[in-house]
């Protein structure tokens, strides 16, 4: 697989990623308990669950994919880096993460689930956003990675010619003068550890 497909997969992973909430909010509002008549056999009670619960059972199956690659990305992240840099200037990022969950989280979750159709508008606008995150090298303000302790920076390095800077995501707190061993996850966007 070639550096820009292999790019673009983890894009759509970090996007998939940030939908957990949304998934698992999906789940908790479209419950329902079917209507018993009291005489139906354990498998009928368990068809009828399954049958008035069909979206939140897909929304958490949803919901833990996207935990889960959360966890495995940081398993991933843990492992080999590029030559250490020195950061010359550095701020604070972490706005990005409010603005993913305020801007296209809590909106969504407000979609009637009972109508087919508003599934359908779910559908199309998850995708239309995700293509935009995608394109628009978005993907790192995922709120997904803050619940796992990981903050976002934009800062400038020794040596590295970026025009906005770089974006390094760490679990380390970053400053001025600190230098860092890193994985790159884009030309400006990488995975950063403070080296000791």
């Amino acid at each position: 697989m070639n550096k820009e497909k292999r790019k673009t997969k983890l894009k759509i992973r970090f996007y998939f990623m940030s939908l957990w909430l949304l998934f698992l909010l999906i789940t908790i509002v479209t419950i329902r308990k079917p209507e018993f008549t009291g005489d139906e056999t354990l498998k009928e009670i368990i068809s009828l669950s399954l049958k008035a619960n069909i979206i939140s059972i897909i929304s958490l199956g949803l919901s833990i994919i996207s935990i889960s690659m959360a966890f495995f990305t940081k398993y991933e992240w843990s492992g080999g880096s590029n030559p250490p840099y020195e950061i010359v200037e550095i701020k604070n990022e972490n706005y990005e993460y409010l603005t993913f969950l305020s801007t296209y989280i809590i909106p969504l979750i407000c979609i009637n689930f009972d109508n087919i159709r508003y599934i359908l508008v779910l559908l199309i606008l998850l995708i239309v956003i995700g293509a935009i995150f995608v394109k628009m090298d978005l993907y790192y303000g995922n709120p997904t990675l803050a619940l796992l302790g990981y903050k976002i920076y934009r800062a400038t390095m020794k040596g590295e010619n970026a025009p906005d800077g770089i974006i390094l995501i760490s679990k380390s707190k970053l400053t001025k003068d600190k230098s860092i061993k890193w994985i790159e996850l884009d030309k400006y966007v990488w995975v950063a550890k403070e080296i000791k």
